[in-house]
């Protein structure tokens, strides 16, 4: 099993267990972050972003939904330790 589907399986669990099964993961998308290392003075790896779409599976609207994406990316943030970017679909 790769690292993505791996990463997406928590995400999944961890959402079901905070959030109840309303949410579902439309597509994952993981890219490596970089930094300016001024020492060497070129561009270094530093962390990655994990951009995800989620779907409201109640059919309600983003802005009628009991979660906004503010509690969900805080959330998964806490949990991974690295930034998330949430997209409702």
């Amino acid at each position: 099993m790769d690292k993505i589907t791996r990463i997406k399986r928590l995400v999944e669990s961890s959402l079901n267990t905070s959030f109840g099964d309303e949410l579902s993961i439309n597509e994952v998308v993981i890219l490596p972050t970089q930094k300016f290392d001024e020492k060497v003075n070129e561009w270094v790896p530093d962390s990655h972003t994990i951009f995800l779409s989620i779907k409201n599976k109640s059919g309600c609207p983003d802005y009628e939904s009991k979660f906004t994406i503010n509690e969900i990316t805080n959330f998964l943030e806490g949990l991974l330790g690295i930034e998330c970017c949430i997209d409702f679909s």
